[in-house]
């Protein structure tokens, strides 16, 4: 299935990463066999922006094999499908919010009606469909959805997460949906780890935080020197409440930024990829596997030495 979906040469996708997903890593990472991605969250809802980036890995890669993460709240119906049918992208990864109803106005019968009217038409023309997810979700739900699978972010995940360890997600959500197309997301950055989430039916395994410290990331130098110095333990775990949903927010702080930001942390985050000092940048418990700044092509070799 990994083949004939993702077309990869290894089940490694590049976790969709805010501010962190860039078409310069993506084309590294196909380049090295791991499935790339760009996420919505990167362009701040310019929806051109991520269109030039998309002809740029088109054209350097000569592939359309790349994971595309939409925020619902980034780009209307119209423009999701216009730039996955336009690409003909084999897989999206739809992320309703900071819980399941992505608009505070919205009820669960409204929601369905528009991802209906958003996902219908790109099932027809072949494109998967995975759900980032922080809780499990029953067959039902993933029926009514039109959804063919889940990435799975947890206790371990960079940035928004929950507190439940991701494994005991996913071994959870196996059971309730045996037929769907599981990714772990998060925490990830050993070969036992890849081989021990595919000998459990994983389909891929998401790897974040150790691509963001590669050589190919547009991240500061400085701010990876300094990231390669740090351990889970020196993650800050911050509190956020959604709806009543309590989710946590992963980061590595190197100081306090005063400055006007919006409740995601946007604005520091972007300080911190780009070297400043009064910042943060949003990495998840891969940071316990990176002590050198390494090609992704030297990450992805070591990730699958043992599948």
């Amino acid at each position: 299935m990994t083949q004939q979906v993702f077309q990869s040469r290894y089940p490694i996708l590049e976790a969709c990463m805010n501010r962190g997903s860039t078409v310069e890593l993506a084309v590294a990472v196909h380049a090295a066999g791991g499935y790339p991605s760009l996420c919505s969250w990167t362009y701040n809802q310019h929806s051109q922006a991520m269109q030039q980036d998309l002809d740029r890995f088109v054209k350097l890669t000569n592939s359309n094999c790349i994971h595309l993460s939409f925020e619902l709240n980034e780009f209307d119906n119209q423009v999701i499908q216009d730039i996955v049918r336009s690409y003909n992208i084999p897989t999206i990864e739809i992320i309703y919010g900071k819980t399941n109803i992505y608009l505070s106005t919205d009820s669960e019968s409204e929601l369905e009606v528009t991802l209906l009217n958003l996902l219908g038409p790109l099932k027809e023309q072949g494109t998967r469909i995975f759900k980032r997810i922080y809780d499990t979700v029953d067959q039902a739900t993933m029926d009514r959805h039109l959804l063919d699978g889940f990435c799975i972010k947890g206790l371990e995940s960079a940035g928004l997460g929950s507190y439940t360890p991701i494994r005991e997600t996913f071994l959870k959500q196996r059971e309730l949906t045996p037929g769907a197309m599981l990714i772990p997301y998060g925490g990830v950055g050993t070969a036992d780890q890849v081989r021990d989430y595919i000998e459990l039916g994983a389909e891929m395994v998401a790897v974040g935080t150790v691509l963001a410290l590669s050589a190919e990331s547009t991240m500061a130098t400085e701010t990876k020197l300094a990231a390669i110095q740090k351990q889970s333990q020196d993650l800050v775990q911050l509190t956020h409440d959604f709806g009543g949903v309590k989710r946590k927010q992963s980061a590595l702080k190197f100081g306090n930024y005063a400055g006007p930001d919006d409740p995601n942390g946007t604005i520091g985050l972007v300080r911190g990829l780009n070297g400043k000092t009064d910042s943060h940048v949003y990495l998840g418990h891969g940071i316990d596997h990176v002590n050198e700044i390494l090609s992704c092509q030297q990450i992805i070799q070591r990730l699958v030495e043992k599948i």
